[in-house]
């Protein structure tokens, strides 16, 4: 029969010894495992939205609040590489991807080397992994790679 130290009251189990050290232990592993999980999840593109450059596009036409659905998103875009131009610096590159150029999504690069990767696919239709930019008159995604 063991005593509760505090209460005084008796019970029929065995008293556990937790050890401070065991407990911080316990919890670096689940620090970690949750810093795997997350990582991993990240990694293998579980968040990444997948959409066409015209579908963009088109909800950019229809939908006055659009800009805040793509903000900040991973997105997979798909659609035909328009262009390529250099940006403010000769690092920055630009281009559009989409079936018009008036309406297509603006994309930057996150490197000149993602950029020098997709060149040769002007005109082609190809995916850019990208995170959608905030522009509220036009469809934009920014830190694009070609894979």
């Amino acid at each position: 029969m063991a005593q509760c130290p505090r209460s005084k009251a008796s019970f029929d189990a065995a008293p556990i010894d937790i050890h401070p050290s065991s407990l911080a232990l316990n919890m670096k592993k689940t620090i970690f495992l949750a810093l795997a999980f997350a990582t991993a999840s990240t990694a293998f593109g579980a968040a990444e939205l997948k959409i066409t450059a015209a579908a963009m596009a088109s909800q950019y036409d229809s939908d006055s609040d659009a800009a805040s659905k793509f903000t900040d998103k991973q997105l997979a875009l798909t659609g035909k590489l328009l262009s390529l131009e250099s940006g403010i610096t000769d690092d920055d590159v630009v281009g559009k991807l989409g079936d018009d150029p008036d309406t297509a999504v603006r994309v930057s690069f996150a490197d000149k080397a993602s950029a020098d990767k997709v060149r040769p696919r002007i005109g082609q239709k190809v995916t850019l992994h990208c995170f959608g930019a905030y522009s509220t008159t036009y469809p934009a995604a920014t830190d694009c790679k070609f894979r």
